[in-house]
């Protein structure tokens, strides 16, 4: 019997106002109809950027779904005092009522998300003559662009990636009353593709193109390129659906085309942005890499919650072996010792500590505005992991060139020489730059590790790859429940 899935509208909207923080940051206010929302070009901008609210939750990207359950299932993190991280640890997604909670209530917003981003696709061809310049394309492009992301992130969490033919998620692409088909994986990599290609059709005349980050013209709407999906994100995001299909030469072409411009648009972090001498000056998430991330407004008390507060009430730490074996220092090897990210996004939390703080999200107080607020979705080192991933066996010097670009632009001064250690490599890396992003997880999953890189256990589809689905078949109703979210007043 096919399972059903709760499928709501919940419309999150923005008043238009002149910078880019007030677009990226909305509270609740009220109601509207979804009918007079889309009269104006101003609702379709309103509607967009709700859509991005939405994304934020903590049951999703602002947390879950970065430093928070997915992440939690790779192993670095010793989760002393929060029950349902333990569970989580010990893969318990079965017998586990709270952890169960946990996932089907990711499944549940994100296609609530999805509701959001379709109705918002349904309505835009039938308005189109509402739009000033080349705001329908953008909007549009962006929409296509989130919904794939959305659907892309689910096949990943609750499908086979060993086996493509068995039946993996529903692809709905319209706001709909009946129960949306079930895909097998191949056929959901196929509508995904579709919405890519569709979504880098409309963004062709993206500004983010011609090296424009911000546009502080108008209303603000085009600010902040990197902070929504732009076409860049969508090229990345076509790298990372043609490698969970194994379709090498399209991976390599879409990461090529970003690195290929990485150098002007998304550069990499300086050694000077990361070690300057004050916390409230240092780029702790390497922001200028960022090819697309979320401007999350209270990750502050996010990070001091789950990360960083000192003390009983801290939720989850790094252990000490995770930094001898994933950064190369320790029992001595001292190859990693200048690793920005063990000597700047790490703090041993005393002297002797066998635990470590992740200060990747740390908001230091008058924290510079270029660093603040920001939860990375994908970063340009990816690409070039890539690229190195799909070189391996091809090019083995070219595919130790892109790591080792990598790895130089972190500080460490040895170069890798040895090709026959690239996957082992290669898995390291994604280890520590992806640490508190998620990222850990599904390149092992797409890659069938039966271990994560720090772990004893055996990981396998059956116990720790292959989320469950939620149990109720619930049907959704053919109503659903706009709220109006309203920006603050411009500071």
């Amino acid at each position: 019997m096919k399972k059903r899935i709760i499928y709501s509208v919940l419309l999150i909207l923005t008043v238009l106002v002149s910078s880019c923080e007030s677009w990226l940051d909305v509270e609740p206010r009220t109601k509207v109809k979804s009918d007079d929302l889309f009269e104006t070009e101003a609702g379709f901008k309103d509607a967009l950027i709700g859509a991005y609210t939405l994304m934020k939750a903590e049951a999703l990207y602002g947390r879950e779904l970065t430093y928070g359950f997915i992440d939690v299932v790779t192993g670095p993190y010793a989760a002393y005092n929060n029950q349902v991280y333990n569970e989580v640890a010990q893969w318990k997604y079965l017998t586990s009522t709270t952890v169960r909670a946990q996932i089907d209530a990711m499944w549940s917003k994100m296609y609530n998300m999805l509701a959001n981003v379709n109705n918002l696709l349904d309505n835009i061809d039938k308005r189109q003559s509402v739009f000033t310049g080349d705001n329908y394309n953008i909007i549009k492009g962006e929409a296509l662009g989130l919904r794939a992301y959305i659907h892309f992130d689910l096949l990943r969490l609750f499908a086979s990636a060993a086996d493509l033919n068995k039946e993996a998620i529903p692809y709905v692409k319209t706001l709909q009353i009946e129960v949306p088909h079930v895909y097998t994986g191949k056929e959901v990599l196929a509508l995904l593709n579709e919405d890519i290609k569709n979504a880098l059709t409309c963004l062709e005349k993206d500004p983010i193109r011609e090296g424009k980050l911000k546009d502080l013209s108008g209303d603000g709407f085009m600010n902040a390129r990197q902070m929504r999906i732009n076409y860049f994100a969508v090229k990345a995001l076509q790298a990372r659906v043609a490698m969970w299909g194994d379709d090498l030469e399209t991976a390599k072409a879409a990461a090529g085309e970003i690195l290929e411009i990485a150098d002007d648009i998304f550069p990499w972090v300086t050694t000077s942005a990361i070690s300057a001498t004050e916390d409230k000056d240092r780029d702790f998430t390497f922001s200028t890499e960022h090819i697309f991330a979320l401007n999350v407004k209270d990750l502050k008390d996010l990070a001091n919650k789950w990360l960083l507060t000192d003390g009983s009430s801290q939720q989850l730490y790094c252990q000490n072996y995770t930094m001898q074996q994933w950064y190369e220092i320790g029992r001595g090897n001292a190859v990693g010792g200048n690793d920005y990210r063990v000597n700047y996004i790490m703090k041993q939390q005393e002297t002797g500590s066998r635990d470590y703080v992740i200060r990747k999200y740390y908001q230091p107080d008058n924290y510079k505005a270029d660093y603040a607020k920001r939860l990375p979705m994908i970063r340009r080192s990816e690409m070039a992991y890539i690229m190195a991933e799909c070189l391996i066996g091809e090019d083995d010097a070219k595919a130790l060139e892109y790591l080792n670009e990598v790895r130089r632009h972190r500080g460490i001064v040895s170069d890798l020489t040895d090709a026959s250690k690239l996957r082992d490599e290669l898995t390291k890396e994604y280890a520590k730059e992806f640490l508190a992003e998620g990222q850990l997880f599904y390149y092992c999953k797409r890659n069938e590790l039966t271990k994560f890189p720090y772990g004893y256990q055996t990981a396998t589809e059956d116990n720790v790859y292959v989320l469950p689905k939620p149990d109720d078949e619930i049907e959704f109703g053919d109503y659903y429940t706009c709220l109006l979210y309203t920006s603050p007043s411009p500071r």
